[in-house]
């Protein structure tokens, strides 16, 4: 998939039953770039599955699919976990018309890559959106996830007891690199803040996300701002590919 220059060629990527306008709108910006091959539209998160086995069978596998939250036939969440169960490698990026969407927490938990907000969305983001979750990072609009911790907040929904209770196993240190993840800040800014060596944050990065059971660095803050550790998330990502540098 990447070539001798660096470029990622033959970038497979699958649709998860757009609306037929959508669809059209996607795949005519997909097409745009030479190096994004589309699979095709299935209806569900099971023949997303079975489509992207039949692919890896074929040697032309699926890199990232593209899903909806819900709709009136999917549960666009419940597809992505399908997905990342069944093939961790393979990268989901989950769109949304709705900028009050209260899924967005739901599918990071469920090990969404990446979340866009397709009105305010141009077609060149959406190809550089897909590159940057191929290349190990994760996308996601400030405005809308702080949109989806506040409808949190305000419907009263109270973090899982097992995931503050996960939480309390976090050392002092931990929860002081934690609350820096959550601004953000890179594992260099997060050693210089704190005093401490590269190697030493990087491990306590690692533990951190593995004691919260996380995916990804945004949704280890996103976890512990539900437990009330720390403030809201905020979205200057740092791509995951920064977690060890």
């Amino acid at each position: 998939m990447i070539a001798t220059n660096g470029q990622m060629t033959d970038l497979g990527v699958m649709l998860i039953d757009f609306s037929p306008v959508v669809r059209a709108g996607l795949q005519s910006i997909l097409a745009t770039d030479k190096n994004i091959r589309v699979t095709g539209d299935v209806p569900n998160g099971t023949e997303a599955i079975l489509h992207i086995k039949k692919s890896y069978a074929i040697g032309k596998p699926v890199h990232v699919v593209l899903t909806e939250t819900r709709n009136e036939k999917m549960d666009g969440v419940q597809a992505t976990r399908q997905i990342k169960d069944a093939y961790p490698e393979v990268k989901v990026l989950v769109l949304t018309e709705n900028l009050n969407d209260t899924y967005v927490i739901d599918a990071i938990h469920a090990g969404a890559g990446g979340y866009i907000f397709l009105k305010d969305t141009m077609p060149e983001a959406l190809i550089e959106n897909i590159y940057r979750v191929v290349s190990g990072g994760t996308q996601i609009k400030t405005t809308l996830l702080f949109a989806a911790v506040e409808n949190l907040i305000q419907n009263g929904r109270k973090t899982l007891a097992e995931r503050t209770a996960e939480a309390a196993h976090l050392t002092a240190r931990e929860v002081d690199v934690l609350r820096l993840m959550g601004n953000g800040d890179s594992n260099k800014v997060i050693a210089n803040s704190l005093g401490i060596t590269l190697d030493t944050t990087k491990k306590h990065v690692r533990n951190v996300i593995d004691k919260l059971e996380a995916k990804t660095r945004i949704h280890a803050a996103i976890i512990a701002a539900q437990a009330g550790i720390v403030g809201k998330p905020v979205t200057t990502l740092v791509p995951e590919a920064n977690l060890l540098s």
